[in-house]
């Protein structure tokens, strides 16, 4: 019989006032500090309305990392292309 999918989150309600994200627990281990630490990250960055995507602004994904600022490589790469493009205009403008 599988285990629950350790990297599964449920973010049930998405309103930062009322925000709920739950865990699916090992039963016969107990072993659920990383998922309790896991949630309560997410559960922190929306209610404080950090769970957002720095490039595309769209909500993140629920199977990211706590700690995840783009919702995948396409928004990181071109957050990254924008910085160098505003670094080096920068720098000759003098």
């Amino acid at each position: 019989m599988p285990g629950p999918d350790p990297d599964r989150l449920l973010i049930e309600e998405h309103n930062p006032r009322f925000a709920r994200v739950c865990f699916q627990a090992y039963d016969w281990t107990g072993n659920n500090g990383n998922r309790r630490k896991r949630a309560m990250a997410i559960l922190r960055r929306l209610r404080w309305g950090t769970w957002r995507c720095r490039g595309c602004g769209d909500e993140l994904p629920d199977y990211v990392r706590a700690d995840a600022l783009y919702c995948g490589n396409k928004c990181r790469k071109k957050a990254a292309r924008e910085r160098r493009a505003a670094r080096s205009a920068g720098c000759c403008d003098a």
